[in-house]
């Protein structure tokens, strides 16, 4: 069965696998310590030859990431019960996944016996909600294969889409979307086929989103209407990869359905897209759209803070200095309303929960939603706080250069960002990519350090300041938007010594960073999390062997994240490498559960803790 099969997945103890004839190693803790010195000064009867002729092959690229994982077949990940017992997070994440590993067994027991397939549907809804997508599948399956008299409907196949593109697996997504075509009596309706949007822009595949959305638009292929959340769902993905011609033609479909009005996440969308190339103009006009339009009740909509933030660091950084204190300005007006009103909302969570019957099934926006709101109306207000302190600066020089280099700055040209995602074939070895680099940058620089997921650009911009005189920086992240906005922070900044990689981890460090090139990893609070029933997860053994290649002998990995889940995920996978990485705690834990004092400031740790979620773990590892 498809949950048997996740069960080590959901904290399940290794020792619960069917047992195998071959007999393995597991370490943790001081145990964890011991076995490293066991592995490094006794017999490694893993290799073929002698270790010498092993690590020449290694450093010359002859040896490739299968067979260096496979070097420690033998060795098994450290159970999540011996990791649950080092800290209180973890174990309180272990004993909440077993809990619900068995609370979804019973589920699935008792929807074998009532046979109803409503039960059936909420299941497959709630799974794919928590993103579970094991169970959400085993679900399904019973439904389909097992339950006589009753066959999966619309919100059956709808539901299961879901969960799968909440975890980023496109291909089963198709599956699922196909045989809904195939098998089910009722077609796709417009929350189905919205999700499946969601899921192809999500992947990068905006055009072909869009020409369902043109089919739903026109009735085509007798695909439902287009609603709201369909447009809203393009337009976000328009931000991420900076695409403005799809934005814009989003728009234009969305004007042919007289039904539908534009929110104001739509304008905000297509503001940011403008934003993300450097276009304030267009962005500026469309927030001022955004003002004059009216909900269906009659009420004017307001413009979002965050995209008020976007639209001012944008224009402050191309010298629009003007257009740039009228954002700054509004930004802090709403800001300032969407913390009140978020602090209003979770004062009402509190009261309807002290009222709510037993039974009720009425929902409020949850505690975490308005925490989302006033962390992000206080992420807008400190962005701005940081342009005007740009706008301020007693040095003209940093903001004349500032403005022309992003004047400079073409669609998807510039030294300082690389889309390695859009390169098809390889341009230039790794090695020559890393030559030109340090020769443009300066002789000075002497260290390189390279952080995959920068996300918002706040921590490894922070750390170019710092380091300008010393450290060449490569930031890694896998969103458009996300690099050039991390690099108009940087020039706000005045710093020169960051190149910005765009694509996903693996792709670009085989790309462009040669062996033993780097002196720190840094991966700060990666996503997506580890989720039951996706392969999608950053730190794999691939990434690992991928970073011994790319990090000096005695350099540095760093990983840090705030779910315990995760951190088990990355022990579990360094713990099956001893041959490549060492821990640094000084009591051999594969962690520790505090941020070094000057680590810096991070808008995902900031956000978290903002939410009370206070588990940090830093995972420190130095190469072999």
């Amino acid at each position: 069965m498809m949950a048997a099969k996740r069960k080590n997945e959901e904290g399940y103890e290794d020792s619960e696998r069917p047992k195998e004839n071959k007999k393995k190693t597991s370490a943790v803790g001081g145990d964890f310590a011991r076995f490293i010195a066991e592995q490094q000064h006794g017999e490694d009867k893993r290799e073929e030859g002698p270790k010498e002729e092993r690590r020449r092959k290694e450093e010359e690229g002859e040896i490739t990431n299968a067979k260096v994982i496979q070097s420690s077949d033998d060795l098994q990940p450290t159970p999540y019960s011996q990791l649950a017992r080092l800290d209180e997070g973890m174990n309180r994440c272990f004993r909440a996944n077993r809990k619900r590993s068995r609370d979804a067994q019973t589920l699935l027991k008792r929807a074998r016996k009532l046979k109803e397939v409503k039960f059936f549907n909420r299941l497959i809804r709630d799974f794919g909600n928590e993103k579970q997508l094991g169970f959400a599948e085993e679900a399904f399956r019973i439904l389909e294969k097992e339950s006589d008299g009753i066959e999966p409907n619309a919100y059956s196949y709808t539901n299961l889409l879901n969960a799968c593109v909440r975890v980023g697996e496109l291909t089963r997504a198709r599956e699922v979307f196909d045989k809904m075509e195939r098998r089910c009596e009722d077609k796709p309706n417009e929350v189905t086929c919205t999700v499946l949007v969601k899921g192809l822009c999500e992947e990068g595949l905006i055009d072909e989103a869009l020409e369902l959305v043109k089919d739903m638009v026109r009735g085509n292929m007798n695909r439902p209407r287009a609603n709201v959340r369909t447009f809203s769902t393009v337009l976000r993905n328009c931000v991420r990869y900076r695409d403005v011609g799809s934005a814009e033609a989003t728009f234009s479909l969305m004007r042919e359905c007289f039904d539908v009005l534009p929110d104001a996440a739509c304008y905000e969308y297509l503001s940011k897209t403008y934003a993300s190339r450097l276009d304030v103009e267009k962005a500026e006009k469309t927030l001022d759209e955004l003002e004059l339009q009216q909900d269906e009740n009659g009420k004017f909509l307001n413009i979002p803070a965050s995209a008020l933030a976007s639209l001012a660091g944008v224009a402050a950084t191309v010298g629009k200095i003007d257009l740039a204190k009228r954002a700054i300005k509004k930004c802090r007006e709403r800001a300032e309303e969407e913390q009140r009103n978020a602090e209003q909302l979770n004062n009402g969570n509190k009261r309807d929960r002290n009222i709510q019957k037993p039974g009720d099934e009425s929902t409020t926006p949850s505690k975490s939603v308005s925490n989302f709101f006033k962390a992000r109306a206080t992420d807008a207000l400190r962005e701005i706080s940081e342009i005007e302190a740009f706008l301020s600066k007693d040095n003209d020089m940093i903001r004349i250069e500032a403005k022309e280099r992003a004047e400079a700055f073409s669609i998807d040209e510039t030294d300082d960002i690389v889309f390695v995602h859009k390169q098809k074939e390889t341009v230039e070895t790794a090695e020559n990519f890393w030559a030109r680099t340090f020769k443009r940058k300066g002789k000075g620089l002497i260290k390189a350090k390279l952080e995959v997921c920068s996300g918002h650009g706040d921590w490894i911009t922070s750390r170019c300041a710092k380091e300008q005189d010393s450290t060449q920086w490569f930031g890694l992240e896998m969103r458009e938007n996300r690099v050039v906005l991390t690099w108009i922070k940087s020039l706000r900044l005045g710093v020169r010594n960051l190149t910005m990689l765009c694509g996903m981890a693996h792709e670009c460090m085989q790309k462009k960073i040669p062996n033993e090139a780097l002196d720190e990893i840094y991966v700060n609070f990666p996503d997506p999390p580890d989720w039951n029933g996706s392969a999608n997860c950053l730190v794999d053994a691939a990434f690992l062997v991928e970073s011994h290649r790319t990090l000096k002998v005695g350099a540095m990995l760093i990983l840090v994240t705030d779910d315990p889940g995760y951190a088990m995920r990355m022990c579990r996978e360094l713990s099956i490498v001893p041959h490549l990485f060492k821990p640094t705690a000084i009591d051999g834990k594969p962690f520790e559960n505090t941020l070094p004092a000057d680590y810096g400031f991070s808008y995902f740790n900031a956000l978290w803790t903002n939410g009370n979620l206070n588990d940090r773990y830093f995972i420190k590892y130095r190469k072999l």
